[in-house]
């Protein structure tokens, strides 16, 4: 085992001895490559010890982690804490101390035993030195078998299956003239419970490929190969004759013509059928009567209802009668806001604060009674609300514009017009609103919203004037809005 280290080696003893000598310690050193060996085999985890002084009170201790491996001390091994997995299966070479051979014997390697393993040495009067060597197991796996999977069309499908192997190893397929094959897909590498692997491997051959199959998997670390050969008879490949090739031929053809008689036939069917229903020349000509009535009619009503949604004259000069002036509450006003005595407006190149959802501002007066009537200019691009909203319930959380909360206003979200009722909806209109009126009538209990331009009803709804109700203004975005 030692012939291994090589020139390198030596020249490292050598170089450990001279310092030794010069600095009166010892040095501990093992093989600085990992060591690979095959389960069940025995192993020797070279260490050499470098010193120039004769060995007295020797101490040996080899460990992997926090586990004893084995203990030699007081001239003797004491291996009472060592770690039951390695019990009977350690060795020193005692007879070696002398000339520095501190290496440990492990036989019957298992797969749990790769690792690290540390040697230390302890002399009297010297400070505790240690090295660390790497063992790697690996296992040659059980020979593998072949086995006939599956047919597959014109072919047949072959599994190779072994198992016992650590690493993982390489699988490759070959012809009876030792030509590699393709394989269809990766290997299964499989896992069990102990950390062995089990390999699958399949192949799709067809009689053009051979008759025998070679399956070779080679663990690489140990440079070793375990393979299984199969043969596969002309036999077992699955032929198709010249006759039953005419025979499918002629008979899809058959089937092929008897569908397209049937689909035939039924379509004539459905012609017969539909010729039956339809109707004579003087009920035809009733229906086409009755749909041009049905379509004045309907004409007719889109005429009414446009008409409904206009504010009469009259209606319309007794709500601008009530005409009402007021200013902005600068007090109420979100501080983000510019607000003057009538315009209130969110600069384009500001950015609205985190954690801010609205930017709102009240009139100054309240209404209880009466009727009251006022006009805001929008900006049909900007997002925007406005209507009335109760004072109190203004705050800094800013509750959902809704008439439980206290709010009956309509919006703009930028691109459609909403009543923000209960449940919001969505007013059509067929051009952007500029200038919108709102119209409050105390006793009956509505607030009325019109556009000015075409003097159509944009939505009313029904308030409760138990507390002052003042005039709202909402910018979403940046945005003005102003009183006229």
């Amino acid at each position: 085992m030692f012939s291994r280290m090589g020139s390198w080696a030596l020249s490292l003893i050598l170089l450990l001895r001279i310092h030794s000598a010069l600095t009166g310690e010892f040095q501990v050193s093992c093989l600085q490559y990992p060591i690979l060996v095959e389960i069940g085999a025995t192993v020797v985890l070279e260490c050499q010890l470098i010193l120039t002084v004769p060995v007295v009170d020797l101490e040996i201790r080899w460990t992997k982690g926090n586990a004893l491996i084995h203990l030699y001390r007081f001239g003797q091994d004491e291996n009472t804490g060592q770690d039951t997995r390695y019990k009977d299966r350690t060795q020193l070479f005692a007879s070696e101390f002398k000339e520095g051979n501190v290496s440990l014997k492990l036989t019957k390697v298992e797969l749990a035993d790769e690792g690290d393993y540390e040697c230390f040495v302890d002399l009297r009067n010297m400070e505790m030195e240690s090295a660390i060597i790497k063992l790697n197991v690996a296992s040659l796996g059980e020979m593998p078998s072949i086995n006939l999977d599956k047919y597959t069309g014109n072919g047949i499908q072959l599994l190779c299956e072994s198992q016992q192997w650590f690493p993982e190893p390489t699988v490759e397929w070959r012809d009876e003239n030792g030509k590699a094959l393709a394989q269809q897909s990766q290997p299964i590498m499989i896992k069990n419970p102990k950390s062995f692997i089990k390999v699958k491997s399949f192949i799709d051959v067809t009689s053009d490929s051979g008759n025998t199959f070679n399956c070779l998997l080679r663990s690489v670390g140990l440079n070793k190969t375990a393979s299984a050969v199969f043969y596969v008879p002309a036999e077992f490949y699955p032929k198709t004759s010249g006759w039953l090739y005419a025979f499918l031929l002629i008979f899809f053809t058959i089937l092929a013509f008897i569908i397209g008689l049937l689909l035939f036939f039924r379509k004539q069917q459905r012609y017969v059928r539909d010729l039956a229903n339809r109707p004579k020349a003087a009920e035809y000509l009733q229906e086409l009567q009755q749909n041009q009535d049905l379509k004045m009619k309907f004409e007719s009503l889109q005429v009414e209802l446009a008409n409904i949604c206009l504010i009469p004259e009259t209606a319309l000069m007794r709500m601008t009668d009530a005409k009402v002036d007021f200013t902005l509450d600068g007090d109420t006003a979100n501080p983000n806001l510019q607000v003057s005595s009538d315009t209130v407006s969110y600069p384009a190149e500001a950015k609205i604060p985190a954690g801010v959802s609205k930017l709102s501002v009240l009139g100054n007066k309240g209404f209880t009674s009466g009727k009251h009537f006022w006009v805001v200019e929008v900006n049909s691009q900007s997002p925007w609300d406005l209507g009335v909203a109760r004072k109190t319930m203004v705050r800094e959380d800013e509750p959902a514009l809704s008439p439980e909360n206290g709010y009956w206003t309509i919006g703009h979200d930028g691109r459609k017009y909403w009543a923000n009722d209960t449940n919001p909806l969505e007013i059509s209109l067929e051009q952007k609103v500029q200038e919108i009126g709102i119209y409050i009538n105390c006793h009956a209990g509505k607030v009325l919203f019109c556009d000015m331009a075409t003097r159509s009803h944009l939505h009313t709804f029904t308030v409760s004037f138990e507390e002052p109700i003042y005039a709202f203004f909402n910018l979403s975005q940046s945005g003005e809005m102003l009183i006229s």
